[in-house]
């Protein structure tokens, strides 16, 4: 039942009807642009931007949520061969400490497609001026603790790409605020999509 659908609520800003879509952690309003989070306790306003489209493609263009995760990180102990933290702020000691903003995919896809897509987004950061769009956002399948944890795991997984001479990473990761971000796609047909900000293909 994976297109079941049910309007259950309304925008607590314009008083739309929203459609929620049954994993959905996250509704927005197209009519305003507002965003919820959805919780036990009701709604929640939370933060949704888009990012502008800047690579021409064939296909529909639609928009994907984002988990946009801003975080500071301090390095407490770090013996590894990873490049990531050296390529996001450089530094090559065994201390080192910086500001990183996450890209993670809020919608389902598989984990080599996150980890692809999230690192280039992750180490390029390249929506600068994120802007208000009244468009259809949908396909929120993981939420806050997922986020946060795939971040995490990105931060490992790339910092460790030779597990055999990985000795010792400990490290504090702080997460300041998190939004989401809408980025648009080309529907390219057949699961495949482009997005229109760094041109890569991924498969869903």
């Amino acid at each position: 039942m994976s297109d079941f659908r049910l309007e259950a609520v309304k925008c607590k800003n314009c008083g739309s009807g929203l459609v929620v879509e049954m994993n959905d952690n996250i509704v927005y309003c197209s009519s305003c642009g507002s965003g919820f989070e959805i919780l036990q306790e009701g709604l929640i306003p939370i933060e949704i931007n888009f990012a502008a489209p800047a690579v021409r493609s064939e296909g529909e263009m639609i928009y994907k949520p984002f988990w946009l995760l801003k975080t500071t990180l301090n390095i407490l102990e770090r013996k590894a061969s990873g490049a990531f933290l050296k390529n996001l702020f450089g530094g090559s000691g065994e201390s080192t400490s910086g500001n990183i903003t996450f890209y993670i995919p809020a919608f389902y896809c598989s984990l080599d497609t996150l980890r692809n897509i999230a690192t280039q987004y992750t180490l390029k950061n390249p929506v600068a001026s994120p802007q208000k769009y009244n468009v259809s956002l949908k396909g929120f399948d993981y939420g806050k603790q997922d986020a946060k944890k795939l971040s995490e795991f990105l931060l490992i997984s790339f910092e460790a790409e030779k597990s055999d001479v990985m000795k010792n990473f400990r490290y504090d990761l702080i997460f300041n605020s998190m939004e989401i971000l809408g980025i648009p796609f080309y529907n390219l047909g057949s699961g495949r999509f482009k997005d229109a900000v760094l041109g890569t293909e991924i498969q869903i």
